[in-house]
């Protein structure tokens, strides 16, 4: 038997989220297949079976997140246990069809004296979870009651929060109460609750809106989390940007990756990732660029961007807006780098501080142009990066910067 886990898909991913299956139980996979599709803490991939068998079982229900390590499904790959898998499946389908084809007339034909029963049997100590049966017995709700308007094998907590919300709320006030995670109890139940009481209260008691994180915004807060440990200084400049505001064919950043990665082929340092034992200097320069929308923030690299035209960092730019609108970045889209960029100063940040992205020996903050100026701060990794070093590296920088020949 073949096991998929919930695959580790980037360095800061605890856990993934599985978004679909693309395979049924009883199919034939083979090795390369794509078997479902998970959510990472940066974005959607493909998980493939690397083995060729027949599925066994999905042990994962879609919509669900579970550690890295999670075994989410199995493969027999036994010609015998395969054999069995399929039987199964094929004497169970029939079972499965004519319970579905069964099930809706057998539901308009029963009468309310044979409902009684099947509500009196859920009513059981097996039927009703005990945070149920309590918070039934604080309402003063029967659980008959309740089990008949469920119509639900298992009845628990929410299912009596729901059904006293349903009996004194209107739907515009259970909407608000959903929204901002309200138990009914709050209230006092004589009478209907219109959206404008349960307003009140929520501004009387200044109550904030829950807001789920998301895996991005946790592999967000991880990241950023790390970086702020890191033992890091600042440099700040001032760059000409005359040459920059004159070439306007291309985007600024598109400019500003070009030079950098220029300037980073003559300081091996930024170009180099600490280890445990070692610190690996990289022959290319690989720059990860802060590309963000309003809820999320995303740093793919441009890969060996010392080796690109600007025709092709201009492609790789666009090809990032198109992924950030669709949040269809790739985990390979956000790995390779040594160097970032982040740029606000597109939208008039005259200066900031940037935190170093994950690996990273430093960042430049690019704040906005005034007078033909542009504000560089400079965060480098001290572990990595000397002062002395980061002071020559600017300087490179800035005169490339009034190098018309990088213009070309």
């Amino acid at each position: 038997m073949y096991e998929i886990v919930m695959p580790q898909l980037s360095d800061s991913m605890d856990e993934g989220k599985l978004i679909a299956w693309k395979v049924k139980e009883g199919e034939h996979v083979k090795s390369g297949d794509v078997i479902a599709e998970v959510e990472s803490d940066k974005a959607i991939m493909e998980v493939q079976s690397f083995q060729e068998g027949i599925v066994q079982e999905l042990l994962v229900d879609a919509g669900t997140e579970v550690p890295v390590g999670t075994v989410i499904a199995t493969i027999a790959t036994d010609k015998k246990d395969a054999r069995s898998v399929v039987k199964k499946v094929k004497q169970e389908e029939p079972k499965q069809k004519q319970a579905q084809e069964l099930k809706p007339p057998k539901e308009h034909k029963q009468e309310s004296k044979k409902e009684k029963p099947t509500s009196l049997k859920i009513e059981s100590a097996h039927g009703v979870s005990p945070k149920a049966r309590a918070k039934a017995a604080h309402y003063g709700v029967s659980l008959e009651k309740l089990t008949q308007h469920t119509q639900k094998p298992q009845l628990h907590a929410d299912d009596v929060e729901y059904y006293i919300q349903e009996h004194y709320f209107t739907p515009k006030a259970q909407q608000l109460l959903q929204q901002y995670k309200l138990q009914a109890s709050l209230f006092s139940l004589d009478h209907k609750i219109e959206r404008q009481e349960v307003q009140e209260y929520i501004d009387k008691h200044e109550i904030p809106l829950p807001h789920a994180i998301s895996s991005m915004q946790k592999a967000i807060i991880k990241s950023v989390t790390l970086s702020a440990q890191k033992p890091v200084f600042h440099i700040y400049e001032y760059g000409d940007a005359s040459l920059l505001q004159k070439h306007s064919q291309y985007s600024m950043t598109a400019w500003l990756v070009k030079i950098f990665a220029a300037v980073m082929m003559r300081h091996d340092t930024f170009r180099s990732r600490l280890f445990e034992d070692r610190i690996a200097i990289y022959p290319k320069a690989s720059i990860a660029l802060a590309v963000a929308d309003v809820k999320e923030l995303y740093m793919p690299v441009i890969k060996d961007a010392n080796k690109l035209t600007m025709t092709e960092i201009d492609s790789v730019l666009k090809s990032f807006k198109s992924k950030l609108q669709n949040r269809s970045f790739t985990q390979e889209d956000m790995q390779g780098s040594t160097f970032a960029i982040s740029n606000l100063g597109m939208l008039g940040v005259r200066e900031f501080d940037a935190m170093i992205n994950k690996e990273d020996s430093a960042i430049a903050a690019i704040g906005a142009v005034e007078n033909d100026k542009i504000a560089i701060t400079l965060t480098a990794d001290h572990r990595l990066v000397n002062g002395y070093e980061a002071a020559l590296f600017m300087q490179d920088l800035k005169k490339e910067l009034q190098n018309p020949l990088n213009f070309k």
